[in-house]
């Protein structure tokens, strides 16, 4: 009889022991992150910092604009001036939990100065493809001008050769690798209408530096583009005699950070 209620007693203690892993199994987790700056600018790296407990799953999502986060969910970029929404979802067996923070991404100051004058850079940078007409593959930038029916078009021409694009460029018209010259078109419509082109000297280093490189599509690396100063002298191109003919001098510097859109 003292061994059957042994037994009993062995059993009981069991049951209560699986009985209270079970409860505590059952506890649902509390979502909880913050961020490292929630202030950003747009392209600005922010770290994620996961406070959430008892948590066997934690997945974010994100929405509001477009933007890259790492594979181990540590860090997010955003590429977008936008608001945007950063919800936590947190699982495990006894149930879910989410928290949600919202925040604004500021635009970034890109910009070109001409003459003195400080003039906004609000369109992408992108690869431009003038070897159809005997020219070269190149760096764009529409500059759109408040006020002004047309944008005036600026071009960078770095030469890289083998070398990837992220260099310092010295200034030459020679073509040689390592070099680069730049240019501008005032009042530019669809690439035939114009008020006056460029031909330039006298740059101080175009410099390209890759910033943010996407770890899973290069199409949305993004660069820091910079020019401290250039000299251009404006004026027309004389098709009869095929020589720029020169009006004036114009001082141009400008400085951009964000992609360099691919060929179409």
């Amino acid at each position: 009889m003292r061994g059957i209620i042994n037994i009993y007693i062995l059993f009981f203690i069991i049951a209560v022991v699986l009985s209270s892993c079970s409860s505590t199994d059952k506890e649902p987790p509390t979502a909880g992150f913050s961020l490292s700056d929630e202030n950003p600018d747009q392209w600005d790296k922010v770290s994620i910092i996961d406070d959430s407990s008892e948590a066997r799953s934690v997945v974010y999502d994100v929405s509001g604009g477009d933007f890259s986060i790492s594979p181990n969910q540590k860090s997010i970029v955003f590429f977008e001036d936008h608001s945007y929404t950063i919800t936590q979802t947190v699982t495990n067996s006894g149930g879910s939990d989410t928290s949600s923070i919202t925040i604004e991404v500021s635009s970034i100051n890109n910009k070109y100065i001409l003459d003195g004058k400080e003039l906004p850079l609000n369109n992408s940078a992108f690869w431009y493809d003038a070897t159809g007409t005997g020219g070269t593959i190149y760096i764009r930038i529409i500059a759109d001008v408040e006020g002004e029916e047309n944008p005036n078009l600026i071009k960078l021409f770095p030469v890289s050769g083998n070398n990837p694009i992220e260099a310092t460029y010295a200034w030459s018209d020679n073509r040689d690798i390592g070099t680069y010259d730049a240019g501008m078109i005032y009042n530019w419509e669809s690439g035939y209408y114009f008020d006056w082109i460029t031909k330039g000297e006298n740059g101080q280093n175009l410099t390209i530096d890759l910033f943010y490189e996407d770890p899973y599509d290069t199409g949305d690396n993004a660069y820091i583009i910079t020019l401290p100063s250039y000299n251009l002298n404006y004026g027309h191109w004389n098709f009869l005699t095929n020589e720029f003919v020169k009006e004036g001098e114009k001082s141009f510097s400008f400085y951009y950070k964000g992609r360099i859109d691919p060929l179409d």
